[in-house]
């Protein structure tokens, strides 16, 4: 199960790096073609299509765990397809109504929150337009996702994967170069939603048969939708608490300025979907074997070593050559503005890495509404956190409070998958040891300005992880090899 976990999660990493690769190329595209104010309307844009993960009220993730459990109770594949037709249809009704309520809000939205007006705001209308047409397909792939995850068919999902999660970022980009209109670049970047509604539907189509007829058992939606009424309060909680900032921003700063918060807030979270992919590998595996602990701890004994060589080296790298990256990558009057909340970002970014662990733990036990209630308990702290320091601090603010309640997220999230899942505490409390000891050294990294000291550190980590993944894949790549015809 171990190794199997390892293929799964090397796949769902490389498939989610080289998108991240491309949303890293991609922005010096946009911040040209756009300029600063257009490019942090876009940048509100992808905050807006991220928090439309509320949306679907959990389905798209309790389908995994659905799936999952079931396949491993020996459930029949047409009681499963049963429900999921069921889920989809209402995935596919929700994205309608949500659509309709934003096409219907846009106005308001960006003639009174956002405070944009002339062209900019009729364009930034359009491409809010855009979006609602986009919103009932994005959520039927959300659950599309969610079932190929609890099949454990990760090849397949990051062959499509690579290429949808490139044309999101650089197709925009491209549109950009030829036109500033903000409306059509995000304009093009709903149609890739649209795009990639149609290819996983296809792909769902080749691998299993969703119309296949339910047997005597059906499977009732009851357990489900519990499950995924919990989630729903985390999928509202948890963006809102990741997206909500900037538009808080927004309401005080203009665009300009809300970009130099917002650009290196996308880049260092989005690199959060390495530690994710990884994380997602490992939960239809826990899922499957919740009622077998002997086979499921070591499942996370293993993930707190995997992400510590998987997380720790390239953000520390990052978080050294802050400045130095920004200015190589977009300019050196941006990197001044951005370099500080680009490492505050960090420190908060690498912990959530590890805090996917517990929560994974939590949530293929079935237990969402834990993390539910955990993000309903710290969402009025982080609202009295934002307006404090960025009252205080500006900008700068909105990067501290942010990671001072991902600070607090993780420790609880650790404390509370150790007391309930009591058979994982050992692999867990090993695992927020790595975390502490890397967010110390992340910490120290901060105060570190000697230009050459810098750039020492960051070759001798470079270097020590080379050589640690070349003897980890020595140990792996043919243990993958041998699992590759059972692997999905």
């Amino acid at each position: 199960m171990n190794i199997r976990v390892g293929y799964n999660a090397f796949w769902n990493v490389l498939g989610s790096t080289l998108p991240l690769l491309a949303g890293v190329a991609a922005v010096p595209l946009l911040l040209h073609g756009l300029g600063n104010a257009r490019l942090g309307v876009f940048t509100l844009a992808i905050g807006l299509i991220g928090f439309s993960g509320i949306f679907d009220l959990g389905l798209g993730r309790a389908l995994t765990q659905m799936v999952a459990s079931e396949q491993g109770k020996g459930t029949s594949s047409g009681a499963i397809a049963g429900l999921i037709r069921k889920a989809l249809i209402a995935l596919f009704l929700l994205g309608l109504f949500w659509g309709a309520v934003l096409w219907w809000s846009a106005p308001f939205l960006v003639r009174r929150l956002l405070l944009l007006e002339d062209i900019l705001g009729q364009e930034t209308i359009v491409g809010l337009h855009w979006i609602a047409l986009s919103l009932p397909f994005a959520l039927v792939s959300a659950g599309l996702l969610g079932i190929f995850e609890g099949l454990q068919r990760f090849v397949l999902i990051n062959t499509i994967r690579v290429p949808l999660g490139t044309a999101f970022f650089m197709v925009p980009a491209l549109i950009a170069l030829g036109t500033p209109d903000i409306g059509a670049v995000i304009g093009a970047l709903a149609a890739t939603r649209i795009a990639a509604f149609m290819i996983w539907m296809l792909a769902l189509l080749r691998v299993f048969n969703l119309f296949e007829s339910e047997t005597d058992i059906r499977l009732h939606p009851g357990p489900l939708m519990r499950f995924s009424g919990w989630l729903t309060v985390s999928n509202i909680v948890g963006p809102l608490m990741v997206y909500a900032d900037r538009f808080y921003l927004a309401s005080f700063f203009p665009p300009a300025t809300v970009a130099f918060y917002t650009v290196p807030f996308d880049t260092a979270f989005r690199a959060t979907t390495l530690p994710l992919a990884a994380v997602n590998a490992m939960f239809p595996a826990l899922a499957h074997t919740h009622s077998q602990p002997a086979q499921a701890n070591p499942i996370v004994q293993s993930a707190g070593q995997f992400m510590l060589l998987l997380w720790f080296p390239p953000i520390l790298v990052a978080m050294l050559l802050a400045k130095e990256g920004l200015t190589l990558w977009l300019n050196q009057e941006f990197a001044e503005q951005a370099v500080l909340i680009l490492q505050w970002l960090l420190l908060g970014v690498f912990l959530n890495g590890f805090a996917h662990i517990p929560y994974a733990v939590l949530q293929s036990a079935g237990r969402a509404d834990i993390t539910a209630k955990l993000h309903l308990l710290e969402l009025p702290v982080y609202a009295g956190l934002i307006v404090g320091l960025v009252a205080s601090f500006g900008i700068l603010g909105a990067a501290i409070a942010w990671t001072v309640r991902i600070i607090l997220d993780t420790v609880l999230l650790f404390l509370l998958a150790m007391r309930v899942e009591n058979h994982h505490a050992d692999g867990l409390y090993k695992t927020a040891l790595l975390a502490v000891v890397g967010a110390f050294i992340l910490g120290v990294a901060m105060t570190i300005h000697l230009l050459v000291a810098r750039w020492i550190i960051a070759a001798l980590v470079m270097l020590a992880a080379t050589g640690i993944m070349w003897r980890f894949g020595i140990y792996l790549l043919p243990r993958l090899k041998e699992n590759t015809g059972h692997a999905h």
